[in-house]
Order: structure tokens, then C-alpha cells, then sequence
């Protein structure tokens, strides 16, 4: 098997954990300073917040209590009062309140209208851009939180946000750079260490993600995520046995699924430790349920292609009682083949025809199966039954390549060099790649040989 190199598993950082919205509770219409930037603060940056009216600053203090009370009604209260001619201020606290209801669309539409009353409002374009994270529109977030912070809007959530942006738009140095600067700014936030760490992943800088993750680690080491991400580092530096460790943690907090534990026992088969192996596959078949089986049994196949025939069988024995009631047609057979090679490959010749028989007499367009039954049948020296057999299996698409292949390799295995090129050549047209290239080639320095 292939080295593996990238995890299946990414923990993901979606918008709303990094832009939590407003808080719902009366804590924080209740708060004096938050009443004291509501009521007073418009006019403290100069050109920075829109001008508010003496009367227009009344009818927000009388809005208070009914925000606190139920914000529903503030928004009722409150919008008919908005005209083309009131303080962006106004549009801004109602955007608020939408934002806080989850009403991203009017929120949207309210802090707009806000930025266009009053283009310098950077405050309206900071929470501008917090909706547009929330909506997964990072085109316009990115530009709309540079505007911000062009205007003077500058904070480790800005810049937080910021990276997030570039990094859903797989635009990693800048994501680095806005998240490095975020961390300077709110060192406690963890949210800005992991979007640097998925940077540093991304970009292929696994020591540096590791040690990043170490870091946080100490600071949750229950979280799941920060052992997985970094278990994704450690096979990105082909430290696969480090990053089994980590998936071992994960797996004894209880919160491993199904392709997280298949990931583990590859990692076990690339070391050649098929015990292991076969116990993560087999905790993974515990959790699967129907539509599950293909990891499944890609597990059983690649125990029997590496010569785990025990525990391929004893793997193949824990998919059938899991699934027995929802197995369809195809798995069945796949399992099916999987046993005849394993009775191939341990001499057990009878079963392995008898398995192979049945398959082909009930799918008849099994090329697997038919090559296998081929192979068998050269290997007994019977060529007339084993071509019967490649002929059939050439003869269905998906499987003409593998047919052709096999075709030659046991006219070769027969000292047929002469007649095994042309199949060889047939299925190099259909795709060709470096190792039966490299095949033909000696093939054809053999069948020179023989004139």
C-alpha cells in the first residue's frame, strides 16, 4: 500500500465559531457600558460614527427597556422610524438587532444601508463583514473587513476574521499573515492559533503545526480536533506511527467514527502491523451501519492482498454479522471474492473454485471474480479454461485492462512471450503507466530472445 499522507479526517472551523453573534440575553442591554456607547457614542470618533440627533438619541433611549424586554418589538418599533434622511445609527442598531434575532439577510440589507448613508461607519463594515462570514460569502467579507480596518477598525477579531476568509478561499499566506496578527492581538483566543495551524498544514510546514498544536494541547487536552489535526501533521512528516498515537488518544476519549478508526488501521497496515490493523477495522465495522461498507471491505481486501489471510477472514467474519441484514447483492460478492482468493492464496483449491463458480453463475458480469477463476485455472495448467476465462472477463468493460493484463502475465508465466505482447500492448492503448511499461518492455527482450 501506498505511504498515506494526508488524514481523512479535518476538524472544521465554521464561520459561527469563529463570529459568534450577539448575545440574546438581558445582560447586555443591561450593561452600563454598552447603554453608554448605545445612547452616547455615535459622535466620539469624529468621521468615524454617523451624527445622531437629540431627538433621534431620545427615541433610542426610550427603545431600551422594550430591547431588553423583547427585541422583536424594538425591531417593530423601531424601523418604521428609519428614513433615507435618519442618522445611520439607526440602521445600524436595527442591523444589530437582526443580526441578533439570526436574520442575516435584513442584517445584511440594514448594515449596507448604513455604510452608504455614512461611507467612513467602520464599525457597520466590521459587523458588515461578521454577516458575510456567517452567510459563507468570503469575497465579499474579505473586502468588506479591509475596509474596516482601512478606516481604522483594527482588532484581533478583525484580523481573525480576515484569516478566516483567506483561508476558506485557500489563500494561505495571506490567511497566515492576518492569523499571526489576530494571536498578537488576542493570544487567548484559540480559534486565531488553530486557523494558523491549518495555514501552516496546508502550506506543508508540518513541524512548525506540530509544535503549534502542542501547544494548544496543553491548553485542551480534550480536544479531539487539535489531536487529529496534529496526527495530520505528524503523517504529512511520515511520522505514521506518531500519528497513531494520536488517533489512539481520540479513539480512548470515545470520539472516533468509522473513518477516522479505517484511517488507524491503514496507518497499522503501512507498518506492517496487521493485528493492530484488524482491530481498528474491526472497531470500525462496530460503528457502521448501512451504506457503510465499502471502507469495510477495501479493509478485508487490502488484509488478503498483503498476506493477513487470518485476519482478513476473521475481518470479512465481523462485516457479515454486522451487515448480515442490510448487506446488498454487491458487497455480498465482493466478500465473496475476497474469501476465494484467501482460500487460493492458503491452497485450499476446491473452495476457491466452488466460491468463484458461484459468483460468476450469479453475476455473470464479475470480471473480478471470472479473472480469478482464470488465474486459477492457469495455475493449474488447464490454458484452454484460463483463455476461455480472460477472453470473457476482456469482454466487459470495466474490466478489460485488468483481463488483458492477467491474460499476458500467465502466457508469460507459460513462456507465451510472443503471444502475450499484443495483450499488453491492447492495454497499454487503454491507459498506460510507467511499471507495464517497463513489463512490455522486458516482455518483448524475452520474446526477441526466443526467435
Amino acid at each position: 500500500m501506498n505511504k498515506i499522507t494526508a488524514l481523512l479526517i479535518t476538524a472544521c472551523i465554521t464561520a459561527s465559531s469563529l463570529a459568534s453573534q450577539p448575545s440574546n440575553s438581558s445582560q447586555l442591554w443591561s450593561d452600563p457600558t454598552f447603554q453608554k456607547e448605545f445612547l452616547g457614542s455615535y459622535g466620539f470618533l469624529a468621521g468615524a460614527e454617523p451624527p445622531i440627533s437629540a431627538e433621534e438619541k431620545e427615541a433610542l433611549r426610550n427603545l431600551i427597556d422594550l430591547i431588553k424586554a423583547s427585541p422583536e418589538a424594538a425591531i417593530q418599533a423601531l424601523e418604521p422610524q428609519i428614513t433615507k434622511d435618519s442618522s445611520a445609527a439607526f440602521d445600524f442598531i436595527l442591523a444589530n438587532l437582526y443580526f441578533q434575532g439570526g436574520d442575516l439577510a435584513k442584517a445584511e440589507q440594514y448594515y449596507g444601508n448604513a455604510v452608504v448613508k455614512h461611507p467612513d461607519f467602520r464599525r457597520a463594515y466590521k459587523n458588515l463583514g461578521l454577516v458575510q462570514v456567517q452567510k459563507g460569502d468570503f469575497d465579499k467579507a474579505i473586502k468588506t473587513i479591509s475596509k474596516a480596518m482601512e478606516l481604522g477598525e483594527v482588532d484581533g477579531r478583525s484580523y481573525g476574521l480576515l484569516g478566516y476568509g483567506y483561508l476558506t478561499q485557500q489563500k494561505y499566506y495571506p490567511a497566515e499573515a492576518a492569523y499571526r496578527q489576530a494571536i498578537l492581538m488576542q493570544p487567548e483566543t484559540s480559534d486565531w492559533k488553530v486557523g494558523l495551524a491549518r495555514c501552516l498544514l496546508e502550506t506543508n510546514r508540518y513541524a512548525d503545526a506540530i509544535a503549534l498544536f502542542d501547544t494548544l494541547l496543553q491548553e485542551e487536552p480534550d480536544n479531539t480536533d487539535y489531536w487529529l489535526l496534529q496526527g495530520n501533521a505528524y503523517l504529512g512528516q511520515d511520522e505514521s506511527i506518531a500519528a497513531a498515537k494520536n488517533l489512539e488518544v481520540v479513539r480512548r476519549m470515545g470520539s472516533t467514527d468509522l473513518s477516522t478508526l479505517t484511517l488507524l488501521g491503514d496507518i497499522y497496515m503501512n507498518n506492517a502491523l496487521p493485528d493492530l490493523a484488524l482491530g481498528a477495522y474491526q472497531a470500525a465495522t462496530e460503528m457502521a451501519s448501512a451504506g457503510d461498507s465499502k471502507p469495510l471491505v477495501r479493509a478485508a481486501e487490502l488484509l488478503a492482498r498483503t498476506g493477513s489471510f487470518d485476519q482478513s477472514k476473521l475481518m470479512i467474519a465481523s462485516i457479515r454479522e454486522k451487515l448480515s441484514d442490510t448487506m446488498d447483492e454487491d458487497t455480498d460478492l465482493k466478500l465473496l471474492t475476497i474469501e476465494a482468493k484467501v482460500a487460493r492464496a492458503e491452497g485450499d483449491d476446491d473452495s476457491a473454485v466452488e466460491l468463484l463458480t458461484k459468483i460468476v453463475e450469479r453475476d455473470s458480469l464479475n470480471g473480478e471474480a471470472i479473472i480469478e477463476l482464470a488465474n486459477f485455472f492457469a495455475d493449474q495448467d488447464d490454458m484452454a479454461k484460463a483463455i476461455n476465462r480472460f477472453e470473457q472477463a476482456e469482454k466487459i468493460e470495466a474490466f478489460e485492462r485488468e483481463a488483458l493484463v492477467a491474460h499476458a502475465q500467465a502466457r508469460v508465466r507459460n513462456g507465451e512471450y510472443k503471444k502475450a505482447l499484443p495483450l499488453l500492448r491492447r492495454a497499454l492503448q487503454i491507459e498506460s503507466d510507467a511499471n507495464l511499461e517497463d513489463y512490455t518492455d522486458r516482455v518483448e527482450r524475452a520474446a526477441r530472445s526466443q526467435s
